[in-house]
């Protein structure tokens, strides 16, 4: 039984990265957004751009967070309307914003980005799995469905979220971290949001707009120091903080066809 698990998921994975991989699957999901999301994308890109050119950062640096501040965009754009693609830009963004929090000696940052870059790859397979397998149909798209926790999830989670952040506090604080206290809360946050969005929970966006709002005083600190790429991504905090509002709108919207 465990050998058959193991076959389907390295089944569902290789079939999710071939989609996740390919430009035209890449393209049509971007093309076949909602119109008030093509907006929202554009808005958020433009923004991004112009942060890059105010903050004059244009080193290696600057670019990788320009880089890190697009991909993340076009990943939650993608998550928000639930398209598997969106682990395509989540790779790389993960990827890319682990040096950017290496070059700024965020502890809790680096822990968190990888961890999120092992867990796009759990993601794709489960989001191809549960898409194949109970999708919504939007025109010639299939999107994933969004799931209410129970309360002995929501609890677990909580509890959960609560033992790693004192774990990781201890470590950053070991390691001579930066802002320690709010730095620590990245890693448990984002584990608690990474794993509910893996799974398809709707309850993911509170998490990220907790996590988001810390990160917006995390890099406005970082920013007040002259971090590396600092003014790009204290933008790019704000977007996407504005982006899970959004996001909360629709997965929590209340239409029956959306919600397993």
């Amino acid at each position: 039984m465990e050998n058959v698990k193991q076959q389907n998921y390295l089944g569902h994975l290789a079939s999710g990265m071939k989609e996740v991989l390919s430009l035209k699957n890449n393209i049509h999901d971007v093309v076949t957004l909602t119109t008030t999301s093509k907006g929202m994308m554009t808005v958020m890109l433009l923004s991004q751009l112009v942060a890059f050119i105010l903050g004059k950062s244009f080193d290696l640096m600057g670019w990788i967070g320009l880089i890190t501040g697009i991909s993340a965009i076009m990943n939650l754009i993608l998550v928000d309307q639930g398209r598997l693609t969106n682990y395509s830009w989540g790779i790389l963004q993960c990827a890319v914003w682990f040096v950017v929090a290496i070059n700024n000696r965020l502890v809790g940052d680096m822990f968190s980005q990888g961890f999120y870059f092992l867990m796009q790859f759990v993601g794709v397979s489960i989001w191809h799995r549960d898409i194949a397998k109970d999708a919504v149909i939007e025109g010639d798209t299939a999107e994933l469905k969004a799931k209410k926790m129970s309360k002995l999830t929501a609890l677990l989670t909580v509890l959960g979220t609560i033992i790693v952040y004192f774990i990781v506090l201890f470590v950053s604080l070991k390691a001579n971290g930066s802002n320690p206290y709010i730095d620590a809360a990245l890693l448990p946050l984002g584990i608690a949001g990474q794993i509910l969005m893996t799974y398809g929970y709707r309850s993911q966006w509170i998490v990220w707009l907790i996590l988001d709002a810390i990160n917006i005083e995390v890099w406005a600190v970082q920013l007040s120091n002259g971090g590396a790429a600092a003014f790009s991504m204290f933008i790019l905090q704000i977007v996407m903080f504005i982006n899970a509002v959004y996001g909360a709108y629709l997965w929590f919207k209340p239409q029956e066809n959306k919600v397993a």
